[in-house]
C-alpha cells in the first residue's frame, strides 16, 4: 500500500470518528440528559411526549434508510459526509433556542434527513471501502474505539459545561446542543479540505437502472436480514442505556448530577474499551461474528441479573458494576456487525443498500421503543424499568442468534473458490 493512501486512510478513519461521534448526540441526546433537557424543552411530566421526539425521528428515518442506502451506492460518500456534518450541526443551532413542540418535532424531522438519507449508509460504506478484505472488522473496531477517546473528551468538555451552568437546565443544555453543533460544523469544514475522494473502482452505480439492480441483489442476500436483527437488538440495547441513570436516580436514590456524570463516563469509557477489545479480537480470529456471540451472550445475562436483584440505594454498587459491564458488551456487538457484510463475500456497489435495508429493519425500535417505555415508566415508576431490562435481553437474544447464523455463513464462505481469489487479489 502506498504511503499517500495509507495515510489518505488515516486521515478518513480520524474524520470518521469525529462525525460519528458527535452527529448522532443532539437526536439521542435524551439517552445521557433524560432529565434536564425534558426541563429544557419544557416536557417535565410528559414522557410519552418527550419519547414521541426520538420516535418521530425514527418514523422518518425508516422512511429514508432504502433510498438512503441507493444514495451511498450512486454518490461519493466524501460528498454526502460534509452536507451531512454541516446540515446536522445548523439544526442543533436552532434547537438551542428551545422552540415550540411542534418546531422540535419539524427539527427532529430535518435530522433524519441530515443523519439518515445523506450520512448513515454513506459512513459505513466509507470505512468498507477504505478497509481491505482482512481488515474490516479491526477497522470497524477502530472506528468505534476512536469514537470512544472523542467521545472522552467531548464528554468531558458537554459535562464542565452542564456542571458550570446546571443551577439553570435550560441554560446548561443550551451550551452544551450550541457547543455540539460547532464542533459539527469544523468537522465538516475539515472534510472539504482534508478528506480523500472516497471511491473505488466498481464501488459507485452508475444509473438509476443499476442502482435498482442493486437493491434488487440485496434484498436477495441472507446478510441483509441477518445484520438486521444484529442491529435491531443493539438499538434496543442502546436505548435500555438511556434508562441506566433514571433508574439509579429514581429507584436507587443516587444524585442527579451524579447520574449525568456515570451516564457520560460509562458509555465513552465502555465504547473505548470494548471497542479496542473488539478490533484487537477481530483480528485475533480471523473473523468478527466470534466475538460478538460472546458479547451478546454477556449483554443477556447483564439484563437477566437487573431484572432479579431489586433497585435500592442498598445494592447500588452491584447494580452500578452490572450496568457497566451491560455497556462495555454493547460496542462489542455494534463495532463488529456492520464487518459481517464484507466477510460474507458483498460486493461493493451493493453496501449501501444492504445498509439501507438492513436498516430499515433494525432501527424500526426507534418510531415506538422510547415513547412505549415512558408510558409505562409513567403508569408503574418502578415496574417499568424492569420491563426495560426485560425487552433489552429479549432484543439481543435475537441479535445473539443472527450473529450465530452469520458465523456459520462466513466459515462456510471462506471455503469458495471465490473468497479465496478475493484474498488471492487482495495480497497482490
Amino acid at each position: 500500500m502506498g504511503k499517500e493512501k495509507k495515510t489518505g486512510k488515516v486521515i478518513t478513519l480520524i474524520l470518521m470518528m469525529l462525525s460519528l461521534n458527535t452527529i448522532y448526540v443532539l437526536p439521542y441526546l435524551m439517552y445521557t440528559y433524560y432529565a434536564p433537557l425534558q426541563e429544557a424543552m419544557g416536557l417535565v411530566g410528559r414522557d410519552a411526549d418527550y419519547g414521541k421526539l426520538l420516535n418521530v425521528y425514527g418514523i422518518a428515518n425508516i422512511i429514508l434508510y432504502i433510498p438512503g442506502g441507493m444514495i451511498a451506492d450512486k454518490f461519493d460518500a466524501k460528498k454526502l459526509l460534509i452536507f451531512s456534518m454541516i446540515g446536522t450541526g445548523a439544526l442543533g443551532l436552532w434547537e438551542a433556542t428551545w422552540p415550540s413542540y411542534t418546531i422540535l418535532m419539524i427539527i427532529h424531522v430535518a435530522w433524519a434527513f441530515t443523519t439518515v438519507l445523506t450520512y448513515w449508509s454513506a459512513s459505513i460504506k466509507c470505512i468498507n471501502v477504505i478497509a481491505g478484505a482482512d481488515e474490516q472488522g479491526s477497522m470497524y473496531g477502530s472506528l468505534e474505539a476512536g469514537r470512544g477517546i472523542v467521545g472522552i473528551i467531548l464528554t468531558t468538555i458537554f459535562v464542565g459545561i452542564f456542571t458550570k451552568f446546571s443551577a439553570d437546565s435550560s441554560k446548561a443544555m443550551s451550551y452544551v446542543v450550541i457547543t455540539c453543533s460547532v464542533v459539527m460544523i469544523l468537522v465538516g469544514i475539515a472534510m472539504v479540505f482534508l478528506m480523500p475522494v472516497t471511491n473505488v473502482e466498481g464501488a459507485t452505480n452508475k444509473g438509476l437502472l443499476d442502482s435498482v439492480k442493486a437493491m434488487g441483489q440485496a434484498l436477495r442476500r441472507p446478510v441483509t436480514y441477518l445484520l438486521s436483527g444484529m442491529i435491531f437488538g443493539a438499538c434496543i440495547a442502546q436505548a435500555g442505556i438511556s434508562y441506566l441513570a433514571p433508574y439509579l436516580a429514581n429507584v436507587c436514590g443516587m444524585d442527579q448530577n451524579m447520574t449525568v456524570i456515570f451516564a457520560n463516563y460509562n458509555r465513552t469509557i465502555c465504547t473505548l474499551i470494548g471497542a479496542s477489545i473488539a478490533a484487537f479480537a477481530a483480528k485475533k480470529m480471523g473473523r468478527s461474528s466470534k466475538f460478538m456471540i460472546y458479547a451478546g451472550f454477556g449483554s443477556i445475562v447483564s439484563y437477566v441479573l437487573l431484572v432479579l436483584i431489586p433497585g435500592s440505594a442498598a445494592m447500588m454498587f452491584p447494580i452500578l458494576v452490572i450496568m457497566v459491564f451491560s455497556t462495555l458488551c454493547y460496542p462489542v456487538f455494534r463495532a463488529l456487525y456492520y464487518a459481517v457484510v464484507d466477510e460474507l463475500g458483498t460486493q461493493k456497489n451493493v453496501v449501501g443498500s444492504v445498509i439501507g435495508i438492513a436498516s430499515i429493519l433494525g432501527f424500526l425500535p426507534d418510531t415506538f421503543y422510547t415513547s412505549m417505555c415512558g408510558a409505562r415508566l409513567e403508569a408503574d415508576p418502578v415496574g417499568g424499568y424492569k420491563f426495560v431490562f426485560i425487552t433489552c435481553m429479549a432484543a439481543m437474544a435475537l441479535g445473539l442468534i443472527c450473529a450465530f447464523i452469520s458465523d456459520r455463513k462466513i466459515l462456510k464462505y471462506r471455503e469458495t473458490d471465490e473468497y479465496k481469489a478475493s484474498i488471492k487479489q487482495a495480497d497482490m
